[in-house]
């Protein structure tokens, strides 16, 4: 039996390493005497090491282990018990004092260093976690460039449903549909991406704001086209919410929304992954959630596009200077989703100062015509509604569901008396035979 709590103070539970020993290696009890130390193994042999003839060292898996050998290493007691160094020490008079300090300095100083080498290891693998999920977030920021517009389409169509139940309704309008596509259709030939499905959308509703889904449909409030001073100064959101779209701003926010997972499928070009993630985050508290230097950008290329197509830039500064004046509040007007900062009225301009001048022509149409369409279209919105109730109300059948069911006799009903009398089912010969029996009679 070896267990150290039936051991007297001066006995630790231990092993001995010897040549003498079947396998050379057996547990064993170790007394510690006046003249050197006493082991006796679990076979019961006996077998001493002298104070003189002892050299110590520290090892073991822990670090704590107390080998103590003989000079010619034929034969080795150890033992973990952290009590033994310092029993050691006493016991031996003085004989083995500064051996026993030495290798407990020894086993402080490793045990440092594998500590410092454990957090250094610990640091490392957090530094590597960290560089690899930046590696997959970059990675994915480069990706989506090689991503599909079909995708940003795809996710558009999705979540257009959940957009508009939350906007308002859209005015169909095409006059007036028709005279904000103009702007697209003039801008769209200088954008950063050719071939996008630009659409544009006019929502009912006072909020002063503009918003792209992914693809290139572009939302118009009719609160931002009453506000606008000019039909340039419209053209100019128009233009910053188209460079959204070409700059994939909405597949950047969602690869940074979503996290890691869209990120991955994003690098390895998952398409219904991205499409399931970024519809569910293109929500209303996501579409113009852009940061600062998305929103700069924006601006510029916006900006520099109405300056390929023969726009008035100026517009530009002249939008972002005017809107925080016009007093607009609500969660959804255009300048809670799109702060609004010197800087980034100073990058445009610095822009403006570094671009060659050129003649700017105007649209074909005027911010009062539009208005004036809108108006007439909800007018007759209007009329029609109420000349609908009208014809409801005269139409005594407008409320019966079966008015029009042709399933449903509506013929008169003959209440004249039933006739009761026995039926005559004899056929026409019989009926011409009886007739000439009866004329002979």
């Amino acid at each position: 039996m070896f267990d150290g709590d039936l051991l007297d103070d001066d006995e630790f539970p231990g092993g001995v390493f010897s040549e003498e020993i079947d396998g050379g290696r057996s547990g064993a009890h170790l007394r510690l005497g006046d003249r050197g130390i006493t082991a006796r193994s679990s076979e019961g042999r006996k077998f001493v090491i002298s104070y003189s003839d002892c050299d110590l060292e520290l090892g073991g898996d822990s670090g704590r282990m107390v080998f103590c050998r003989t000079a010619d290493r034929s034969l080795t007691f150890f033992c973990e018990d952290r009590r033994f160094p310092e029993a050691l020490k006493r016991a031996a008079a003085g004989e083995l004092f500064e051996q026993v300090d030495q290798i407990l300095a020894v086993g402080s100083r490793q045990r440092w260093v594998s500590r410092i080498g454990l957090w250094v290891m610990l640091a490392v693998c957090v530094l590597v976690l960290i560089g690899g999920y930046y590696a997959v977030v970059f990675g994915a920021q480069l990706a989506i460039e090689a991503v599909p517009m079909t995708v940003d389409e795809q996710i558009a169509e999705a979540a257009l449903p959940s957009v508009l139940s939350e906007f308002g309704e859209e005015i169909k309008s095409p006059k007036a549909v028709n005279a904000v596509q103009s702007v697209v259709d003039r801008l769209a030939p200088h954008s950063a991406i050719q071939d996008v499905n630009y659409q544009v959308l006019i929502i009912d509703s006072d909020v002063v704001n503009a918003l792209a889904l992914p693809g290139g449909r572009i939302l118009v409030f009719r609160g931002l086209i009453d506000t606008m001073d000019s039909t340039e100064q419209l053209s100019a959101v128009i233009a910053h919410e188209m460079s959204h779209v070409t700059l994939r701003h909405h597949l950047r926010q969602i690869s940074r929304s979503v996290g890691i997972v869209a990120a991955v499928q994003i690098v390895i070009g998952d398409v219904g992954g991205i499409v399931a993630f970024g519809t569910e985050v293109l929500q209303t508290a996501a579409l113009n959630n852009y940061s600062q230097g998305q929103e700069t950008a924006a601006d510029l290329e916006g900006a520099r596009m109405m300056h390929a197509a023969g726009l008035d830039p100026q517009a530009m500064i002249q939008m972002l200077d005017s809107l925080p004046n016009a007093h607009l509040h609500g969660p959804l007007s255009w300048l809670s989703t799109h702060p609004n900062s010197n800087e980034r009225i100073n990058s445009v301009q610095q822009f403006l100062d570094e671009t060659e001048s050129r003649d700017y022509s105007q649209l074909d149409f005027r911010l009062e015509e539009l208005r004036t369409i809108l108006d007439n279209t909800q007018t007759d919105v209007v009329l029609n509604s109420e000349r609908n109730d009208k014809e409801t109300a005269n139409d005594p059948t407008a409320n019966d569901p079966t008015a029009n069911d042709p399933t449903v006799d509506d013929s008169p009903v003959d209440d004249s008396p039933v006739d009761d009398s026995p039926v005559d089912d004899s056929t026409d010969e019989e009926t011409d035979k009886r007739d000439g029996i009866k004329s002979q009679e």
